[in-house]
């Protein structure tokens, strides 16, 4: 498994802006061949987010960013190899 990390800081009065880009953003990613879902995080404190998304192989990832290219908000990516992956239990 694959992740893709962008980070973004924006200003307090934006944040709200930023976040409903970026769900969007993650909703199309979503429904590109090979992904296996994502977060998008949020500290409205710091006036920053983070969108994580997982893909199945590095091609799968290579092909997604096209679609984050298009997205009218960029931050800073950077790519990952999953090294362990454990879901809690209910």
């Amino acid at each position: 498994m694959f992740a893709r990390v962008e980070s973004f800081s924006t200003s307090p009065e934006q944040i709200e802006e930023l976040l409903a880009v970026q769900q969007k953003t993650v909703a199309l990613a979503r429904q590109l061949p090979g992904n296996m879902g994502g977060f998008l995080l949020v500290s409205r404190e710091t006036s920053k987010a983070m969108s994580v998304t997982y893909w199945d192989t590095e091609e799968d990832r290579g092909t997604a960013e096209s679609e984050f290219a298009a997205a009218p908000v960029r931050g800073e990516v950077e790519l990952y190899d999953v090294a362990t992956q454990r879901a809690m239990q209910p």
